[in-house]
């Protein structure tokens, strides 16, 4: 079972925040957010799990580990990045993406000890 009180906490610390403006932008009090994150608040309302996941600009079904949100906002951030690198690295054409494979291929095998 996912522990969605750690994965809530590795979203707010990947956000940077500082807490006092997670809960201001959630509606709910510092106190509110501190307890949710230590388990002193055993079962807080869904919604407020929700608005404390959207004030860090993270996916409510990752925070939960539903099936289909194996990746974090910013794991899917990431690979929508390497996706228009490798667009434009091969200006759309599929025949062009072999070839960056075969180039990143021999790389790899050029950095392994």
């Amino acid at each position: 079972m996912v522990d969605w009180r750690k994965r809530l906490r590795e979203a707010i610390d990947r956000s940077g925040k500082k807490h006092y403006l997670i809960a201001e932008t959630a509606g709910i009090k510092p106190t509110t957010l501190s307890r949710i994150l230590t388990g002193g608040h055993e079962q807080p309302r869904f919604e407020t799990i929700m608005r404390i996941a959207h004030a860090v600009d993270e996916n409510v079904g990752w925070i939960c580990g539903e099936q289909g949100f194996g990746l974090s906002s910013d794991e899917r951030a990431k690979i929508q990045t390497a996706a228009v690198i490798l667009i434009n690295l091969t200006r759309g054409d599929p025949d062009r993406l072999i070839s960056v494979r075969a180039i990143a291929s021999r790389t790899k095998r050029r950095t392994r000890p």
